[in-house]
């Protein structure tokens, strides 16, 4: 049914029950399973207001941000390597939502797996969270799941 599963991940509690999901349907569908990282653009409030952040402080958010990303792939191709699933590991840079549209559009997935709450929790409700987007423009399933 199911050839390609992509779960993102943001290395939050809600991705990790939501990976957990995710390499059980991949194990049950004999899936290639996709993790994916996305690296948002940096937010300036990182910095003191007015401050012109020196080029060595945008690299040290940068190379930050990937060992998050490296590590929360890393993670989920534990897990999935415990359960004989076939794991690509990628990091994107950019908006979540639309990264993780796009590489499924680019690589064939067949289902997204992803929690309903991530990092910003309640805050992002505000604007609309990066799942909903998802489902509300996904060409394929998206199975959101609730951290408990």
């Amino acid at each position: 049914m199911y050839d390609r599963i992509l779960v993102p991940t943001d290395g939050s509690e809600a991705a990790a029950i939501a990976t957990e999901e995710a390499v059980e349907l991949a194990e049950l569908n004999d899936a290639e399973l996709h993790v994916l990282y996305v690296i948002e653009p940096i937010p300036l409030g990182k910095f003191a207001a007015g401050a012109e952040p020196a080029s060595a402080e945008w690299d040290d958010v940068v190379d930050e941000q990937r060992t998050e990303g490296e590590d929360a792939t890393a993670s989920v191709a534990a897990l999935a390597d415990d359960h004989d699933v076939d794991v690509v590991e990628a990091i994107e840079h950019g908006q979540p939502n639309e990264q993780i549209l796009g590489y499924a559009d680019e690589h064939g997935i067949d289902a997204i797996v992803m929690g309903t709450h991530g990092r910003s929790g309640a805050g992002r409700l505000v604007v609309g969270s990066v799942t909903e987007k998802v489902v509300r423009k996904s060409d394929v399933p998206v199975l959101t799941i609730r951290k408990s």
